[in-house]
């Protein structure tokens, strides 16, 4: 796990050949990001049309400047929730089926009979405790079945969650809703406010001493050992204690702006997850809420991880050593990274801990977001100005496996880079011993062209998908009090969940706030 909880590992699903099973690697999600830059798309332009408008509108300035009301229509909100006596369960609880009505005499499975005290007849009438079964008529909101109108099928009792503050049930994936097709919502080109390094030793310094230059020979070098340093890779220990959010906290309050009129405060890797969720509605994940002085914070929490195999672990550090062999070293005897400079007979040590993370200002709709991003690299363009650039590692794509690549992991590039700004990724295309086979340098802005005559994805859905969610949650949270937010993918829906506690780094934070 990152020490700034930035970016999580990707995990890559290929497929090998037929005698061999399917098996599923690691693949490091190396991070980095992003100078000020124009990415040029335009989502709601017909097909037919070639010639693209900036997606970052020429009166950025005065849109960045706009009060926080969204152009699309947020979701409805549930109404509060009044949770029932236990005597009410206890009247709910009978079995109600299609024809006949819940409650404490209701009819049978299949229902035919009329409903009991508070149950409907015919299943077509339902009264307060009404429903339950298959095709019966549906209880009140808090107490229905994902299979049915009202309680558990056939009758019987669904648990019900006490911290259940608020749910927001998803539509049609991706551009399958028109809703989220029809209109992409404005977004701000992101910014750079600060930066900061964490090192080997685990010292942090607001500067940028941990960036490193990209190398452009990596881009004509085939047949690079990834496995080169494996044994004496430094993994990433786990940030339990929330640790790396208070380094982007720290950096806010020395160098970045007041958070007055700020809604979001949080790392990159919980805006990928929801914005991913537009389309990828099998993953599951978590993230705390918690709201103070009308900043909204939003804390990365990693589900359970099983434990690594070998091999796994190989995949994981080959993204590491991708990210060592593409940037330059520098003259001292250790790297940025933490790898030795490379030289005749010494030792390469990858430390996964060394990172250097920018921090970014942006707004999606309505709403203005800071956030931690982690950078691996920078070059300097022709015209002399510093863009980041992000590193990637893949295995070599087939006939088989490209059409994957380009509907899931292409998306997951794009929208890393997007978020941030970040106009290129190189990736690092490698054999299954882990040897590089190629490298490709892609365009943010093309990727989104390579994938839109497919019809796989489209950004401007991911954009509003991540608007709606954005002024669901905020509207539903309220001043000091926390929350955690959840994705279910069995059940299709956000679900808002009431929490009793709030990190000590987002405390500490506000206690040293002017």
């Amino acid at each position: 796990m990152r020490a700034t909880n930035e970016d999580e590992e990707d995990v890559e699903v290929e497929d090998d050949d037929e005698e061999e099973e399917e098996e599923e690697e690691v693949e490091e999600d190396v991070d980095i990001d992003e100078e000020i830059i124009e990415v040029e798309e335009d989502y709601n332009q017909p097909e037919e049309e070639e010639e693209e408008k900036d997606l970052f509108d020429s009166d950025d300035e005065d849109y960045a400047k706009t009060k926080a009301v969204s152009a699309l229509k947020p979701p409805r909100l549930p109404p509060p929730i009044s949770f029932p006596k236990r005597q009410d369960y206890h009247e709910a609880s009978g079995g109600g089926g299609g024809g006949g009505g819940g409650g404490r005499h209701g009819g049978g499975r299949l229902g035919g009979g009329r409903g009991g005290r508070h149950g409907g007849d015919r299943g077509g009438d339902r009264d307060r405790y009404g429903g339950g079964g298959y095709g019966g008529g549906g209880g009140p909101r808090h107490m229905r079945h994902n299979n049915s109108g009202g309680g558990a099928p056939g009758g019987g009792r669904r648990f019900v969650n006490e911290n259940l503050v608020a749910e927001m049930k998803l539509g049609a994936t991706g551009h399958n809703d028109a809703n989220l097709r029809n209109k992409c919502p404005q977004v701000q080109e992101p910014s750079e406010l600060a930066c900061y390094s964490r090192m080997r030793d685990g010292s942090v310094h607001m500067d940028d001493r941990g960036l490193r230059r990209f190398r452009q020979d990596v881009l004509n070098e085939y047949g690079a050992d990834l496995n080169e340093g494996f044994e004496s890779f430094v993994e990433k220990t786990e940030d339990n204690d929330g640790s790396g959010f208070g380094d982007l906290l720290a950096c806010l309050r020395k160098n970045g702006p007041p958070l007055d009129n700020i809604h979001f405060v949080t790392f990159r890797n919980n805006l990928n997850k929801i914005l991913g969720t537009a389309y990828n509605r099998s993953d599951s994940w978590e993230m705390g809420v918690h709201k103070r002085r009308n900043t909204v914070y939003l804390f990365v929490r990693k589900t359970p991880e099983h434990n690594q195999s070998e091999q796994q672990r190989k995949c994981s550090y080959w993204g590491y050593s991708f990210e060592r062999l593409a940037t330059e070293q520098r003259s001292s005897s250790k790297s940025a990274n933490g790898a030795s400079k490379r030289g005749a007979n010494e030792e390469i040590v990858v430390d996964a801990n060394v990172e250097y993370c920018a921090v970014i200002r942006t707004k999606i709709g309505p709403h203005r977001f800071v956030m931690g991003a982690e950078m691996d690299c920078y070059d300097i363009g022709r015209d002399g100005k510093k863009t980041y650039i992000e590193l990637k590692t893949n295995r070599e794509l087939d006939a088989r496996t490209i059409d994957r690549f380009e509907r899931e992991k292409l998306l997951k590039f794009w929208i890393q880079s997007f978020l941030a700004g970040v106009p290129r990724i190189v990736c690092g295309f490698r054999d299954d011993d882990g040897r590089i086979v190629r490298t490709e340098m892609m365009s943010t802005k093309e990727i989104t062209q390579r994938v839109k005559v497919k019809h796989y994805w489209e950004g401007g859905v991911c954009l509003a998908f991540a608007d709606q969610v954005f002024c669901w949650l905020y509207g539903s949270v309220k001043e000091n009090e926390d929350y955690l937010l959840r994705f279910l993918p069995n059940a299709n829906r956000l679900e808002l969940l009431r929490s009793d506690s709030c990190p000590e780094v987002i405390t500490k934070h506000l206690e040293e706030l002017p």
